[in-house]
């Protein structure tokens, strides 16, 4: 399916919230960056609509009418909008072809847009000396260790000449991301504070009887500012009538945020190389049944954790993940929040062996997300996931294997 991409640029600060509820007398609502890809399908999902506010209002009205069954909602919807719009929407239960193929931050530079995203997990950034390079972690054989709650083949280490510190705080600009993705060093990479700064601001809960400040009741929370030439880099699947350029309603508070189409080639893919190995990064948090563990990978015979899809296996032979997250959100439709689900983070690191099949439908399944057809047959519809897949979880990339 064909990509198109779109460069967002905010209009000032972006209150990026996370999935933890504030607003209490003395409580602080920390901003998540990069933020949940929900933020950006449901902002260009409400672009599609904007033009027309009767039409968004009426669609707004469908979506939430509680005794109306799926059915129904359905047919409704698609008399509202027409086959061509209804056919890229749907509804929020059965989302029609849109999806959120891609989101990370990036920088403008000489009319040309470069991605920019944190460093994965089998990345470190070490200082010494007062210099900072990057040291990637390797996967090695020990024995009777385990990664989570599964045992794997290979536990990923750090292999230096003396005991450093990592730093936080660093990202892979466009080059250091195609050097990764090949399996070599990034030689550089970007400190957050040349990407965006955290302001705090202070708010007031608003008593919902009175509609005035409640007392005693202040709280802060973070604010995003972007630096100049800093934005966001954002792929779109199935919106062939979305425009080429437009406004958004963007995070908490509905910020105002431009758009305009942009010309980007995502890095090249890695292949599968002699002996059957690969990693995959995920690009956007991951949404899986088992957790940490990506769909369609399950115990062998032998005990041991194998990918299997149409066409391809592989062996797992190693992971390197952060601290999972938990994501939630407000249904708009239904005035409720939507279930609170365990996902690995973005920039998580699995490596297989062992490769055998098809690579270039191994490729085919990676580009449209770690999800659990790999058949252009089945359709997003078929899946309990249907609604996270069409708002950008569980992208990622193939990499070579280092």
């Amino acid at each position: 399916m064909t990509t198109r991409y779109y460069w967002v640029e905010p209009q000032g600060v972006l209150m990026l919230r996370g999935n933890r509820s504030f607003g209490a007398a003395g409580e602080h609502g920390e901003a998540l960056l990069p933020p949940w890809p929900s933020v950006f399908a449901g902002a260009f999902r409400s672009a599609l609509l904007a033009d027309d506010a009767p039409t968004l209002s009426r669609f707004s009205a469908i979506s939430s009418a509680r005794h109306a069954d799926e059915a129904e909602r359905s047919e409704r919807m698609r008399a509202l909008l027409g086959e061509a719009l209804f056919g890229t929407l749907g509804t929020p239960q059965r989302p029609g072809s849109f999806r959120l193929g891609w989101l990370s931050l990036a920088q403008s530079r000489a009319d040309t847009v470069q991605a920019v995203l944190p460093l994965p997990a089998d990345l470190v950034a070490l200082r010494d000396a007062g210099l900072c390079r990057l040291a990637a972690l390797q996967p090695a054989a020990l024995p009777r260790l385990t990664q989570g709650s599964a045992e794997l083949p290979m536990t990923a280490l750090l292999r230096v000449a003396k005991q450093l510190k990592p730093e936080d705080g660093h990202w892979l600009d466009a080059a250091g991301l195609r050097q990764h993705l090949q399996g070599q060093p990034p030689a550089t990479s970007l400190r957050s504070d040349a990407l965006y700064k955290r302001e705090t601001r202070l708010g007031i809960a608003i008593d919902p009887a009175s509609r005035t400040a409640s007392d005693g009741a202040l709280y802060t929370s973070e604010a995003i500012s972007l630096s100049a030439q800093t934005g966001f880099l954002v792929g779109i699947q199935g919106a062939p009538t979305l425009k080429d350029e437009g406004l958004l309603r963007l995070g908490g508070d509905g910020h105002a945020a431009r758009w305009r189409r942009v010309s980007f080639e995502r890095p090249a893919v890695a292949p599968v190389a002699q002996g059957g190995r690969f990693r995959l990064m995920l690009v956007t948090p991951g949404l899986f049944g088992a957790g940490w563990l990506p769909t369609g990978i399950t115990r062998d015979a032998s005990g041991h954790w194998r990918l299997r899809g149409e066409g391809f296996s592989a062996r797992l032979a190693c992971a390197a993940l952060g601290r999972h997250g938990v994501v939630s959100g407000w249904d708009l439709a239904h005035w409720a929040p939507k279930p609170a689900e365990r996902v690995a983070p973005a920039g998580s690191c699995y490596w297989f062996d062992q490769f055998e099949g098809d690579a270039g439908k191994l490729a085919t399944w990676v580009a449209g997300g770690l999800w659990p057809e790999n058949s252009a047959t089945v359709t997003v519809t078929d899946q309990p996931h249907a609604q996270r897949r069409a708002e950008g979880f569980n992208n990622a990339m193939l990499a070579a294997w280092i």
